[in-house]
């Protein structure tokens, strides 16, 4: 993995490191959190706590919480507990315990998790046509605004504003704003 800009990091024997400027360690160095002030990229890391206020880049990251404040573009992420993200991201195949999101920008692959939640709270300029492109989300609880979904499949659905939604399979209660549209809702 590659860090530019500020980066410290705990490895699993509890060693506390640093990095300023520019550094690098094997993919496979095991840690137990790691925070970085500016860019990371990587092929394959798992770290347990894992904060980034920056740009993220690799093919798979695991970790039991995730904070971003700015870019990630990941093609593989797995969170045992907590994703939070502000900012775009660009991912593949996400997979949390809860999942919640501050961004218009950027694309998800496959979303599986317990809950997850998109929102944001800036306006823009477009902002009807800022959406985050979702293909598909498996969820027992889905809240959304600002977001374009292909499929959904959820117990609870709450469709908030500005969202476009092909498909919604949902076992239990939904709502759907005014603003926002669902082309076919399945009860499961």
């Amino acid at each position: 993995m590659k860090i530019s800009g500020e980066g410290r990091y705990f490895d699993k024997a509890g060693r506390r490191h640093k990095v300023e400027g520019f550094g690098s360690l094997p993919d496979d160095t095991a840690l137990q959190s790691m925070k970085i002030s500016g860019k990371l990229s990587f092929g394959k890391i798992s770290c347990d706590e894992i904060k980034i206020s920056g740009e993220c880049f690799g093919d798979s990251l695991t970790a039991q919480n995730i904070s971003v404040e700015g870019t990630l573009d990941v093609n593989s992420v797995e969170v045992a507990e907590i994703l939070k993200l502000e900012g775009s991201l660009k991912v593949s195949h996400l997979e949390a315990t809860k999942t919640l999101i501050e961004s218009r920008s950027g694309s998800i692959g496959t979303v599986k998790c317990q809950s997850i939640k998109i929102f944001h709270n800036e306006d823009f300029v477009d902002s009807y046509n800022s959406r985050l492109q979702i293909k598909n989300i498996e969820a027992d609880t889905v809240e959304l605004e600002n977001c374009s979904a292909d499929i959904i499949r959820c117990e609870d659905a709450f469709i908030g504003s500005n969202c476009r939604i092909k498909q919604l399979f949902v076992a239990g209660k939904y709502r759907i704003a005014t603003d926002s549209i669902v082309d076919d809702t399945i009860h499961t």
